[in-house]
């Protein structure tokens, strides 16, 4: 088939896709934002016609037969996703230790779970992550840095520029997830970089670390930067917690293998900010650490109250994220170095105490992981 021939059967099948969805969205018209105007009044005159002004016997009804998370599965996307928003969030508190007088910022954020046990009333929590935010030296002396990685620009031109919109597909050319197949994991991994959102936006707002643009203009970024603070990099966040809720799933006894595609990618997408001189490589260690306890967090409330549905803490301390006097690089390699504490090497700046504790079950985020886990064991058939 040529090339023209082929575009023209594209087009064609556009075409019918677009009918097919209009078809869809007219069937479903009032399940899914309300029908056509004309649409609408067909309907009226066609209620009108068949049932007019008949006395009406209702149904007696009968009891639901389904339970909450059977329930859940016939909710809209939108209302769903508010659904396990809620039961997620819920459990998630936030610690700000200030810093001197003079400053407006806080110098650390604790991200706290709630505990197992004990009622609403009398909740206890727990730290999940504790981020430290560096110094401005710190930062001032990255931004060289950042500045040697534009070189890299054209070469991941393509690859910045699609995970500005989107990173599960990303996930997806790894292992086999596929639209129809793998509806429950899609879901899931969507609810997964959600909360990744929601919680780093919370702590970069909380630190108001600058970006690397307001140290020099000759950085000059290849994309919009956006307007939030910089650290911990959002993308870098989304994308570790990616990784982990995949690593988790596969095994939920798994620990963080820095060489492993998972996280070999996760690296590569929050590298890619550095690249693209929005993002300080420390910007990126934190998100890598805020999102491996995000994703573990996410396991354990899926799992709980099973024996996988534990959850221990761990920190980043952004003073001390460097290179002997120098400014620290962040790739896969320094991820090992970080979560390792006996490489010859190691990098101190964040710890992962001995300290797991069981989590609270999440029953409607536990139905969603459930069927996910079914849809992975059957990768095969």
């Amino acid at each position: 088939m040529s090339i023209l021939n082929a575009n023209n059967a594209n087009n064609a099948n556009n075409a019918n896709n677009a009918n097919n969805a209009n078809n869809a969205n007219n069937a479903n018209a009032i399940g899914n934002g309300g029908p056509s105007p004309l649409l609408t009044a067909a309907l009226m005159r066609s209620r009108d016609a068949i049932a007019g002004a008949e006395l009406i016997t209702p149904a007696s009804g009968e009891p639901s037969a389904l339970d909450m998370a059977q329930r859940l599965r016939r909710l809209a996307g939108d209302d769903r996703a508010a659904v396990l928003t809620g039961e997620l969030l819920e459990d998630l508190s936030f610690e700000f230790a200030p810093d001197d007088p003079d400053q407006t910022t806080t110098r650390m954020v604790t991200v706290l779970r709630r505990a197992a046990g004990g009622d609403a009333r009398n909740a206890s929590y727990t730290p999940l992550v504790a981020i430290t935010r560096p110094g401005l030296d710190d930062f001032r002396n990255a931004v060289q840095i950042v500045a040697n990685y534009a070189e890299l620009r054209a070469d991941r031109l393509a690859e910045i520029q699609t995970q500005t919109q989107v990173l599960v597909p990303f996930f997806a050319s790894i292992l086999p997830i596929e639209p129809g197949r793998s509806d429950n994991i899609l879901e899931m991994l969507a609810m997964a970089q959600d909360m990744a959102t929601f919680v780093v936006m919370r702590v970069k707002l909380a630190l108001g670390c600058p970006r690397v643009t307001q140290f020099s203009d000759r950085i000059q970024p290849m994309i919009a930067c956006p307007t939030h603070a910089t650290l911990p990099s959002g993308h870098a966040t989304q994308a570790f917690t990616l990784a982990t809720v995949l690593s988790l799933l596969q095994d939920p006894g798994a620990e963080v293998a820095a060489d492993s595609q998972l996280y070999r990618l996760a690296c590569r997408i929050a590298i890619n900010r550095t690249v693209a001189g929005v993002h300080f490589p420390a910007d990126s260690a934190a998100g890598a650490i805020l999102g491996i306890q995000l994703g573990r967090y996410l396991a354990a409330r899926a799992y709980a109250p099973d024996a996988d549905g534990q959850v221990g803490s761990a920190s980043f301390d952004g003073t001390e994220f460097k290179d002997g006097d120098r400014a620290q690089d962040f790739h896969y390699d320094i991820l090992n170095r970080m979560l390792d504490p006996d490489h010859p090497q190691h990098v101190p700046s964040a710890s992962f105490p001995d300290d797991a504790s069981g989590a609270r079950p999440a029953p409607m985020w536990r139905s969603v992981c459930a069927a996910a886990l079914g849809e992975w064991q059957n990768r095969w058939s």
